[in-house]
């Protein structure tokens, strides 16, 4: 088979507004479709992970069966045509996708249906904005029962879709100014990988590719076998299948202190393995190397008297979570540091600073409008400018080390409950400021900044004009914050939230109503252990990153300390192993232009793994399948 490449020349302006109608047209399509697929047939999710399912789908469909079709007719698309299709679809992904476009929804409506007299939801909802759950008790039964007529309550819905629509221009505000603040000097000073943008560049533009085409079948094939296989196992249970995720490898860990490792697994995802293939081999090794030595640090205090600890609170659980908002911050500190040191260069123009006022006025405006919901203004400004020290430093990771999925097990308010006790902040700041934490943060592995970078990255590879660009993205978030929740309600009053996905539509909803309730009952005071890894986990950090500058060929990266303890890295760290593994032979016992040869390959790994999911998805769509999910054993965060 021969892939039609676009061509190279750039589109004249009235093509790119054709482009970005298409793109609208697109990013539309599959916000309300993913209502569909995600909640009713609960299978792979496709607008989670850093390079997630609906985008490449697109993009391997408008390459390999739209482009040749309009060859025939002699109107190709242009290379930056399909780039800035495909762009307006993935730099939005975090507003057509569930994590936006049902949790927020849930959390106010599932604090009045689940309320009784044993949860005691009652005592939060005083201050549950009014304005952002419906007022009517039918209207709430409905949401999770199915309304009768299979309508829903536009009027009771329509204050809430308003008001969300306005926060979320402000965030993507930040959002937007942040990327044209950081762009330049990832791009083009620092020359960061981008292993998550180098798939769709590969698809879009990579020569050597298209050279290579068996290597990269031999690698589309190989996870579209495997899950293929374990499909057909689905369907049929005769049919053995081969064991991906969870495989327990704890029975290794059987005597104490050792035993704390217990529930350790390793899990097998090709994409995963292709993208780590991609990265820089120092940042795939400190992936994997800091999980391991943060088993170690574990097994060294457990042995020393400190216990586990619960999830949020208390012994080991909350140095090694302390350790991870130190990092985070450190980090931050850095990178930060970096742009304020260019701000007298010529390398700071004009997009910089128009960058920098966008972030700061949207800032303002965000902190403005959720103290309007509620909250204090003190506690609205604290909880945006963690976020987007949390949104800017997974960016980094997912920019540089081109981990498929990222994320950090810290909340803001585990720092203040750390620092100053649980309650420290009122319940009043908890409860209004869980609305935005579960639109924007909460499936952090679906966290919006590292989208639009990734996105950056492949429009200024291809050619994108800036200008179509920006006002091409912008129109795609305004246009995926509004269908996307509109799906959503769709779909719940229609089939009711409690036929829906279980996670999206009641889990989380009850998770944060009872972690506040449990707080409020018996607050824990300040934590002195989490302070102390807050503390450590900054200044080990700090010293990473200065050997990492000051010595040559220092082979452990700071960002892989960032993930050390995380869920997503118990996750992934053995399919990072084997991507850091094969790249190392291979540059060591075959030199660079080997390592060239079979990049292809591990390309197609990432491909044929997204795309196995997709096939899948649209089998188990035709006969009604549901719970088939091709990556299984990964929780939704």
């Amino acid at each position: 088979m021969e892939v039609a490449l676009p061509t190279t020349a750039k589109p004249t302006r009235g093509r790119t507004w054709g482009a970005i109608f298409v793109g609208l047209i697109v990013v539309a399509f599959v916000a309300w479709v993913r209502a569909y697929l995600d909640l009713w047939l609960q299978g792979s999710r496709i607008g989670f992970g850093q390079l997630p399912v609906a985008p490449i789908a697109v993009l391997v469909f408008f390459l390999w069966l739209i482009q040749p079709l309009l060859r025939r007719f002699g109107l190709p698309l242009t290379g930056s045509e399909i780039a800035l299709i495909f762009c307006l679809l993935f730099a939005t992904t975090r507003f057509w996708s569930s994590s936006y476009a049902v949790l927020p929804l849930s959390l106010g409506v599932g604090a009045f249906y689940y309320a009784n007299p044993v949860n005691n939801y009652e005592l939060l909802h005083r201050y549950i904005p009014k304005r952002l759950v419906p007022q009517d008790k039918l209207a709430i039964k409905a949401f999770y029962e199915g309304s009768p007529d299979g309508k829903v309550p536009w009027r009771e819905w329509l204050p809430a879709l308003s008001l969300w629509t306005v926060s979320t221009v402000l965030l993507w505000l930040c959002l937007l100014g942040l990327t044209f603040l950081f762009r330049r000097r990832w791009i083009s000073e620092e020359k960061l990988v981008f292993p998550i943008a180098q798939v769709p560049l590969a698809l879009l533009d990579d020569r050597k590719l298209i050279k290579n085409l068996r290597p990269f079948w031999f690698g589309f094939l190989f996870p579209l076998v495997l899950h293929s296989w374990n499909g057909l196992a689905v369907y049929f249970p005769s049919v053995p299948s081969v064991q991906l995720h969870a495989i327990p490898i704890g029975f290794l860990f059987a005597d104490p202190p050792w035993n704390i490792l217990s529930d350790m697994t390793v899990d097998f995802y090709p994409s995963v393995i292709g993208t780590a293939y991609l990265t820089s081999t120092e940042v795939a090794l400190g992936f994997w190397f800091f999980h391991f030595l943060r088993n170690l640090e574990q097994v060294v205090l457990y042995a020393s008297g400190l216990q586990p600890g619960g999830v949020d609170y208390g012994g080991i659980s909350a140095i090694t979570r302390g350790q991870e908002i130190g990092a985070f911050f450190a980090l931050c500190g850095v990178l930060a540091c970096g742009v304020w040191q260019n701000r007298k260069t010529a390398s700071f123009g004009k997009a910089e600073r128009l960058g920098f006022s966008a972030f700061i006025f949207g800032l303002i405006g965000l902190t403005v409008f959720w103290t309007f919901m509620g909250a204090d203004w003190w506690a609205s400004l604290a909880y945006f400018a963690t976020f987007f020290v949390v949104m800017l430093v997974l960016a980094r990771i997912s920019c540089q080390g081109g981990c498929m999925f990222v994320a950090m097990d810290f909340h803001p308010h585990n720092i203040s409950g750390y620092l100053f006790g649980q309650m420290s902040v009122g319940l009043k700041n908890l409860v209004v400021l869980m609305f935005p934490h579960m639109a924007y943060m909460m499936e952090r592995d679906v966290a919006p900044l590292p989208y639009l970078m990734n996105a950056a990255k492949v429009a200024t590879e291809t050619g994108v004009d800036d200008r179509g660009f920006t006002v091409g993205i912008s129109l795609a978030c305004l246009v995926a914050c509004l269908v996307a929740p509109i799906a959503s309600l769709v779909m719940l009053y229609r089939q009711g939230g409690l036929n829906l996905h279980y996670h999206y539509a009641t889990r989380l909803a009850r998770w944060a109503w009872d972690k506040y309730i449990g707080w409020f009952s018996a607050p824990a005071p300040a934590d002195l252990k989490a302070t102390l890894g807050i503390i450590g986990g900054a200044a080990f950090t700090l010293l990473l990153t200065t050997l990492h500058h000051r010595i040559p060929r220092f082979p452990f990266h700071p960002l892989g300390f960032t993930l050390a303890d995380s869920l997503v890295i118990r996750k992934v760290w053995f399919s990072i192993f084997l991507g850091w593994l094969a790249k190392g032979l291979i540059l060591r016992y075959g030199g660079h232009r080997v390592y060239w040869a079979w990049r292809p390959a591990f390309v197609g790994m990432v491909v044929g793994e997204l795309m196995a999911a997709t096939i899948w998805l649209f089998i188990d769509a035709i006969f009604q399948r549901k719970g088939h999910d091709v990556f299984p054993g990964f929780p939704p965060l």
